[in-house]
């Protein structure tokens, strides 16, 4: 099988998209790979109408292949590549209230229920994932400390090279949430405010 540029794989799974000139309307293939075989066993696609900041997913397993966790895993691999966009902060995926084992693989792959949301006409429920806010000031004051200590060693006063290292640290970190701060608001608004879960 040949390999195409936005091809995603994640142990023993394949994600590949059918059409690489357009990513979010295309169906993509799921691939199970055991032993160097490709066995195609569903499909799923970011199709269908987008807001801002957020898409909608839909996905289809081969009657084979379901009951098997693999519905779960390949909605984890989709979010996993979506939120590398750095305009995509919410998938999001309606469900028939009857289909329990959808149900069960959207909420074991991080989707949660959001009533407000839900299609009662047609009996569909609205799931979705939103994407967790960044944590650069943690990160870089992780780097920062390691920075700080080798530079205190290198001038011989070890607790200057440390609070030059966490004041640089932190306000980089710092720097780098609010910007992503601002993006985020500037792409959805208050949209996720409502959203008061795990999921925010």
């Amino acid at each position: 099988m040949e390999k195409g540029k936005y091809d995603y794989k994640s142990g023993n799974m394949l994600i590949k998209p059918t059409d690489e000139e357009d990513v979010w309307n295309s169906k993509w293939d799921i691939y199970l790979v055991e032993k160097g075989d490709h066995t195609k066993v569903g499909w799923f696609s970011f199709e269908g109408e987008k807001e801002t900041g957020t898409v909608p997913i839909q996905i289809e397993l081969l009657p084979l292949y379901r009951g098997r966790g693999l519905g779960t895993n390949a909605l984890k691999m989709a979010r996993e590549w979506a939120f590398l966009h750095r305009d995509v902060y919410e998938i999001e995926a309606f469900a028939d209230r009857e289909n329990s084992e959808y149900i069960s693989a959207l909420q074991k792959s991080g989707f949660i229920y959001r009533e407000d949301a839900t299609i009662f006409k047609n009996q569909n429920e609205r799931y979705s994932v939103v994407r967790p806010k960044t944590v650069w000031t943690g990160i870089y004051i992780v780097i920062g400390v390691f920075v700080g200590v080798a530079l205190g060693i290198v001038i011989s006063i070890p607790w200057v090279g440390l609070v030059i290292g966490l004041g640089i640290a932190l306000a980089l970190g710092t720097y780098m949430d609010s910007s992503e701060r601002r993006h985020r608001r500037d792409i959805t608004g208050n949209k996720f405010d409502k959203y008061k879960t795990k999921g925010k």
